[in-house]
């Protein structure tokens, strides 16, 4: 029963699985007799709340929020649209939200923005949704944002509470990555830090879902370690130097419209000396 597992866990999410997560899973489908409900319990998502990680806190990896500040002014559109992919319980989500109400503040084009946060477990979901986080979902990683998160989480001793406000700005929903989305309009897609839990046959997959619900020239911003391990063939890797940071920060961004590479007929061709 457990290869089982193991194989339609591979085959519904396309992740890595831990054998100690899988055996709670299994202990899970045993205590509900759900052992011939396999099918369902993956595809509702139930069985991502045993599998997944949820590891997320609010401003994780600061230089992407230097790199949207970055962005924005570049967008003149009505309305800006963004998706925090794998959102895990939405830190990440709230973050950008916080972040774009105080760069409308001081922006001389404030941006009307549009933002959808996805995970495949319905159980984060369920917690992004109530916006209740413990004290772990701020770090000193984001720190250099408390300035900002100030003004729109309370805190007591044991919760952090997003403000209600900023709740209604995000759109929380379940969905798979390996699945296509229903729309092609984002700007901006934030998916970071859960690339590496794909196995390698299925990310291929992930980027090219990820890519089409991408506008042309739209950008795909990964977590600092897993930028190498991004390719695809709509893709472009793309560098910016972040002052005052005076750090490098890279992304992607889609480009559909590629020139056809030379023929190698061409390329590689002897060189010959014409007759005169």
């Amino acid at each position: 029963m457990i290869e089982t597992l193991c194989r339609m866990a591979e085959t519904s999410y396309g992740i890595k699985t831990d054998s100690d997560n899988i055996e709670r899973l299994l202990n899970h489908i045993l205590s509900v007799n759900n052992n011939n409900s396999f099918d369902r319990i993956f595809t509702s998502g139930e069985a991502a709340a045993f599998l997944t990680v949820n590891e997320t806190y609010f401003f994780r990896e600061p230089l992407h929020f230097f790199l949207l500040k970055e962005l924005l002014p570049s967008f003149d559109q009505s309305v800006i649209r963004i998706c925090s992919a794998a959102t895990s319980c939405g830190c990440e989500a709230y973050s950008i939200a916080m972040f774009l109400e105080t760069y409308n503040t001081i922006a001389e084009r404030p941006l009307s923005y549009q933002i959808d946060a996805f995970d495949i477990n319905p159980n984060a979901i369920e917690t992004a949704c109530k916006g209740v986080f413990n004290q772990r979902s701020l770090r000193d990683d984001g720190s250099c944002f408390s300035h900002i998160y100030d003004m729109y989480l309370k805190r007591n001793d044991y919760n952090v509470y997003v403000d209600q406000n900023l709740k209604k700005t995000i759109n929380f929903f379940v969905h798979n990555l390996l699945n296509e989305f229903k729309t092609d309009y984002y700007d901006i897609i934030f998916f970071r830090n859960a690339f590496i839990y794909f196995l390698p046959d299925y990310r291929d997959r992930v980027l090219t879902n990820l890519s089409n619900a991408l506008k042309e020239n739209g950008f795909l911003i990964t977590g600092i370690s897993e930028t190498a391990g991004v390719k695809h063939r709509h893709l472009e890797q793309r560098i910016r130097r972040l002052l005052p940071q005076m750090e490098d920060v890279f992304f992607f961004q889609k480009n559909t419209y590629k020139k056809p590479a030379v023929p190698d007929y061409f390329t590689n061709a002897p060189y010959e000396k014409s007759a005169v």
